[in-house]
């Protein structure tokens, strides 16, 4: 009877412990005077340690002994060129700052050249370069991270130049807020700044997954340039020989043909059609969420790319706005610079409607989260067929099953699912090439 009684006994103990350590753990970090805390404040800083210190050696002076009034007068000497220092070196500086190029993508690496001018005929130390390199995103993951460089020392009556390499992690357009020139020399009780001078800023691209095939579709609409297909016209391959029609160039006959029949035989070739896309981001899916906006504007930006490069009729819908994409590079260029400084879309949650384009000779493809994924079953964009859709998942560890059928692969499950747990990258990259071999299979 008591040897069962005994660990019941000492559960509770280790569970009454337990509750009183979290009961005085709760205490001493409960503020109990939250309106105090605009006095408090400020005695926190290394200037009111100081300053307290100095009153209490100067009162121990005036009290206790005079010796108190050599600590004090030292202590206010201290505090008195910790203050003075960095304010008047900072009023001698100037600086700029440029990139040594005007666009990059993520993960890229970029030089940074800093010119610092040195007004003061002595040399200046402790300079350090804060702001404007690092977004909300990489600070919470790097909480600790803020200066973004650090400079030993400036000459005196010199015009100095510093560069030093920047990695973005992220899309947009840096500097992200205008950087400071920072001094604390000597002691570090106050920094005195100033802000640089931007002469030429960078955009950031995301960086786009290397995609080499593209999916089998049927273009009608004819053009001077892009993919070529099996129909007759006057571009491409041969395909077939036909007898000579009025009006055909004597160029495409084939003689050895034409020796065979003792007739006139051309050479039939092919014809260059453009396929149309549409790439349609759904941004009120990352509502909230930086990091599965960045992958999605990413997955935008690859199929944006690779159909580009294949000459297609493409345009690109952010949300509900669209931007056509011409066959220059510069088209290109300028829509991944405005999916560098896309931010998502503002409004009330209840009037993020996305309109689905409803042309009929285009082909669309949706990105889209999970969640907005189940949300719109009862809706036609899984229903229509020609929308195929790329789903970003973020909690599960296994990619999504992607369809295997045409026949439900828009109503049961996504064209492409993606986990952004693994390596979302590499998921895109073997689930496109698996897509499209099984298109030209079929």
């Amino acid at each position: 009877m008591y040897s069962a009684a005994h660990p019941q006994a000492g559960g509770c103990q280790i569970l009454n412990f337990s509750t009183f350590f979290k009961w005085v753990s709760s205490i001493s970090s409960q503020d109990f005077f939250p309106r105090s805390n605009r006095i408090i404040a400020p005695l926190r800083t290394p200037i009111a340690w100081f300053i307290v210190a100095a009153v209490a050696a100067g009162l121990t002076g005036a009290v206790v002994a005079p010796q108190g009034w050599v600590v004090c007068g030292i202590i206010i000497g201290v505090l008195a060129l910790g203050l003075a220092w960095p304010w008047l070196a900072m009023r001698g500086l100037s600086a700029s700052i440029h990139f040594d190029r005007r666009r990059c993508q993520e993960l890229d690496e970029a030089t940074v050249v800093l010119t610092v001018t040195n007004r003061w005929p002595l040399p200046v130390w402790g300079l350090l370069v804060e702001r404007g390199f690092f977004s909300k995103v990489t600070q919470a993951h790097q909480p600790h991270q803020m200066a973004t460089t650090a400079l030993a020392q400036v000459a005196g009556w010199s015009n100095s130049r510093f560069e030093f390499v920047f990695k973005p992690m992220r899309r947009g357009v840096y500097p992200i807020d205008p950087p400071l020139l920072v001094i604390g020399f000597p002691f570090g009780l106050w920094n005195a700044s100033r802000k640089i001078l931007l002469d030429r800023s960078l955009i950031v691209w995301p960086r786009p997954t290397d995609l080499r095939s593209l999916p089998m579709q049927s273009g009608d609409r004819m053009a001077a340039t892009g993919s070529y297909i099996d129909r007759p016209g006057h571009d491409g391959d041969i395909i077939a020989a036909r007898p000579y029609i009025r009006g055909d160039s004597l160029r495409r006959i084939h003689w050895v043909h034409t020796a065979r029949r003792d007739a006139l035989i051309v050479c039939e070739r092919q014809t260059a059609s453009q396929l149309g896309f549409t790439i349609l981001l759904d941004p009120f899916a990352f509502a909230g969420n930086e990091q599965g906006l960045d992958w999605g504007l990413r997955v935008v930006a690859s199929l944006c790319r690779e159909f580009h490069n294949h000459a297609c009729d493409l345009m690109c819908q952010l949300g509900n706005e669209q931007y056509p994409v011409g066959t220059g590079i510069v088209n290109l260029h300028r829509l991944f610079d405005r999916l560098a400084m896309y931010c998502g879309p503002e409004g009330k949650p209840e009037s993020r409607v996305l309109r689905i384009p409803a042309a009929s000779n285009r082909h669309t493809i949706l990105v889209t989260s999970e969640t907005r994924w189940h949300e719109l079953s009862d809706k036609r964009v899984r229903k229509s067929i020609g929308i195929r859709s790329v789903v970003l998942e973020e909690t599960s560890q296994e990619p999504l099953k992607r369809s295997a059928s045409p026949a439900d692969e828009h109503v049961k499950t996504p064209w492409i699912g993606i986990s952004l747990a693994g390596e979302p990258s590499r998921q895109f990259q073997r689930q496109w090439e698996r897509q499209c071999h099984d298109d030209w299979a079929r």
